[in-house]
């Protein structure tokens, strides 16, 4: 919790706020307010404007962010699908989702489920264990 407070308080848009608000309060009330009572009415001011203006602002702007970009190294634990029968040497290839594309990619069967002589049919569900993003391979075990 105090890590995220520090990055709060340090963050460009918060600190920026916060002064503008500190001005602009400064500025409005210093032909009514006195030195030590317009220090606190700037201070007040400043919290008021970053907490019941921006802040409500930025979270209706950041609405509209988009999510991160799934990539193929982010498939890890995920589910695919064997589209053709795995050969004697355990490969064959699997079709996965990835950010809303389906991707095909040859895969590999893990070592222990070959010596215990699993056999990979043809639209049978498997679970990624690892990625070769530069080769567009993966390693695969039975679910």
């Amino acid at each position: 919790m105090a890590g995220r407070t520090f990055w709060l308080i340090t963050s460009p848009r918060f600190l920026f706020s916060l002064m503008l608000g500190f001005g602009a309060t400064g500025a409005m009330l210093h032909s009514v307010l006195p030195g030590p009572a317009l220090l606190a009415a700037a201070a007040v001011g400043a919290v008021a404007f970053e907490r019941f203006l921006v802040t409500p602002l930025w979270n209706f702007a950041m609405r509209f962010a988009s999510r991160p970009a799934s990539t193929f190294e982010s498939a890890v634990a995920d589910e695919a699908v064997a589209v053709s029968a795995f050969d004697d040497n355990g490969q064959g290839i699997v079709s996965l989702e990835v950010d809303g594309q389906v991707l095909q990619v040859l895969a590999t069967l893990q070592p222990q489920d070959r010596l215990l002589g699993a056999r990979v049919k043809r639209g049978q569900r498997l679970r990624i264990d690892d990625v070769n993003a530069a080769k567009q391979s993966c390693t695969v075990s039975i679910l």
